[in-house]
């Protein structure tokens, strides 16, 4: 990869304010993941073109819904039964995290092993399935997990964060105990989210 792209672009259906439901697993409780997050932007603070992620907003993606305004309230307590159901059988999921994930639009922490949190989005799209009449499952059928540490603001070489992370700090582990159903609005160069619903794996 040469070159970097501006993130920031409007998706189709997205729109200033417009809220989107999505399935994210969050790092609140995992220090050394938030720390090793600061070292990364730490090592990009001199490149410009970039948006670093803060510490508040860290996550990985794991399921689009759909727009908030699509999806009726009951159908949103049902996908979300459905997926505390699917994760009674699945237990806590440990993996290392820190791995240097470039994408054409930002800087992220990859996965190992990469497909170590599937059985995870796998219950959450089940559940997804399932109960959500309006649903967007069939707009990302791959993953690759990883967390955003930040995202491109224009277009550019890449060639400057290669520079600055060319001895990239050490992973670490990253315990998957809870999934996280959020209300999510794109707030200028950032996502903000409200909670709707926190759901352990208790396998």
């Amino acid at each position: 990869m040469q070159r970097m792209r501006d993130h920031w672009w409007w998706r189709p259906g997205a729109r200033p304010g417009r809220r989107m439901l999505l399935w994210h697993l969050l790092v609140d409780d995992q220090p050394d993941v938030r720390a090793l997050a600061g070292r990364f932007r730490e090592r990009l603070a001199g490149v410009g073109g970039l948006d670093p992620v803060p510490d508040e907003w860290l996550h990985l993606t794991t399921q689009i819904v759909g727009f908030a305004d699509e999806i009726p309230r009951d159908e949103v307590k049902a996908m979300t039964s459905a997926v505390a159901e699917s994760f009674r059988t699945l237990p806590p999921v440990t993996a290392r995290i820190g791995r240097l994930y470039f994408y054409e639009e930002g800087v992220a922490l990859g996965v190992e092993p990469e497909r170590a949190l599937d059985p995870v989005r796998d219950a959450i799209r089940r559940g997804v399935a399932q109960t959500v009449t309006a649903h967007q499952l069939d707009d990302q059928p791959d993953w690759t997990p990883h967390l955003s540490v930040a995202y491109c603001n224009t277009d550019g070489p890449a060639e400057p964060i290669f520079e600055a992370l060319a001895d990239p700090p050490e992973p670490c582990r990253l315990t998957v105990r809870w999934a996280y159903l959020v209300e999510q609005v794109r707030d200028g160069h950032l996502y903000r989210w409200d909670t709707v619903a926190a759901v352990p794996l208790t396998g």
